[in-house]
């Protein structure tokens, strides 16, 4: 009787084994046996292609310098990507002041007095640590909310602005032929795009010939939100007629109003568009869905009626690599679920496996986007009237409501 082993798994087993495994467990794998080793540097590059997210929250009894530069060494260690984008999201705006701060000025300001993210004379800075990690000329784009959203192990973390320590949630956006996500800031003292036929939306964006808009995150600084009705008008024609042509050729969009924001370039950012653009051939799948306030139902009566429909949608499956992000007024927290981590919870119980960010505003931008990606367990989906007609409602600026947007990426 022969002896059971590792090593006579099948290689499809293993390849999905390692799959679901953390990136930091890969490198353990890798040193099992060579078919171990190249089966795991097949993953990580897999991986490679796909964005990663990255979660931090320094401790009570963490909180000096060297300490700091060593978690998000070690953080940063885990992102396989080679990123052409990175989003930060943080949860106080004097934090921002001290990852962007120089060495000099970090050291002799009086951060030193409060609970912050430090920096010192003799230690690298958070933008040091960035650009010896993953790249020197890394676009970058710091938002400051109400408080942060990540996920870490399929495990919900909100972190709301009552919270005493120092918290950022990261996003990387690697290279790839087939995707991309394009950063466009407009900062103080400029007009804003006319973007009033698809052909101006496409051009401003930088959309190619046999390319396609799928998802548009908006971020709107507290002080500029007046421009946003106009810009969101424009919006909703243009993607009504995309609507009108195809179902799926249109875009989801969601967004919302912060505190802050800082690309880095040394000016004040109002307003930023960030775009997932797609090749037409590449398997690129959104789905979309705006949680408001109960009126005559339960909480959970409502977030079941939603949940089903985005899953239902046919965006996730375990054939995908995927990613989602949360948007949620900055009244949904802890202290109306009566519990932390709640609605990030609840998504992730439905969703594991898919990396998690986002952040608490101060009003949301969104709109539910349900398209039919056909599949064995939906065939009707699509064909429910309410479910169509929910496609055409115009994108909004609203209060007290959650936003998931689930993207998938075809492997």
């Amino acid at each position: 009787m022969e002896s059971s082993s590792y090593e006579n798994l099948d290689d499809l087993i293993l390849l999905k084994i390692f799959s679901y495994l953390p990136s930091k467990y890969l490198l353990g794998c890798m040193r099992v046996c060579k078919k171990w080793n190249k089966m795991v540097h097949e993953v990580i590059k897999q991986r490679e292609c796909y964005p990663q997210t990255l979660i931090y929250l320094l401790n009570d009894n963490c909180d000096k310098v060297q300490d700091f530069n060593e978690k998000i060494s070690s953080e940063l260690e885990k992102i396989w990507c080679k990123p052409a984008l990175s989003l930060f999201f943080l949860n106080k705006p004097a934090n921002l002041d001290s990852l962007l701060a120089s060495n000099e000025s970090a050291h002799n300001s009086d951060f030193q007095r409060s609970k912050r993210l430090k920096t010192g004379k003799k230690t690298a800075t958070f933008l040091s640590l960035l650009k010896n990690k993953l790249s020197l000329n890394l676009p970058k784009l710091f938002i400051v909310g109400d408080g942060i959203i990540g996920s870490n192990e399929n495990s919900g973390l909100e972190i709301e602005s009552d919270c005493e320590q120092p918290a950022l949630s990261g996003l990387f956006v690697p290279e790839n032929v087939n995707y991309r996500i394009e950063f466009k800031p407009i900062h103080f003292k400029k007009n804003l795009p006319e973007l009033k036929t698809e052909q101006d939306l496409d051009n401003f964006l930088g959309v190619k010939k046999n390319e396609e808009i799928r998802f548009l995150l908006l971020l709107v600084d507290g002080y500029s939100d007046s421009k946003l009705i106009p810009l969101l008008d424009n919006l909703n024609q243009i993607r009504k007629l995309k609507l009108e042509k195809n179902v799926k050729k249109s875009f989801a969009c969601t967004g919302g109003i912060v505190k802050r924001m800082d690309d880095c370039s040394g000016q004040r950012t109002k307003l930023v568009f960030l775009s997932l653009i797609s090749n037409v051939d590449f398997q690129c799948k959104v789905s979309q869905i705006v949680v408001r306030e109960p009126t005559q139902q339960e909480f959970s009566d409502v977030w079941n009626e939603k949940i089903d429909l985005m899953k239902k949608s046919g965006v996730y499956s375990n054939r995908e690599r995927c990613l989602a992000f949360q948007v949620s007024c900055c009244g949904r927290g802890k202290d109306y679920h009566h519990q932390k981590n709640f609605e990030s919870n609840l998504f992730l119980k439905e969703f594991p496996n898919v990396p998690l960010v986002g952040f608490f505003g101060y009003g949301e931008i969104g709109v539910d986007y349900l398209p039919d990606y056909r599949t064995d367990s939906n065939k009707n989906f699509i064909d429910n009237v309410k479910n169509r007609e929910m496609m055409f409602e115009n994108i909004l600026a609203t209060g007290f409501t959650t936003i998931f947007t689930l993207i998938s990426f075809q492997i």
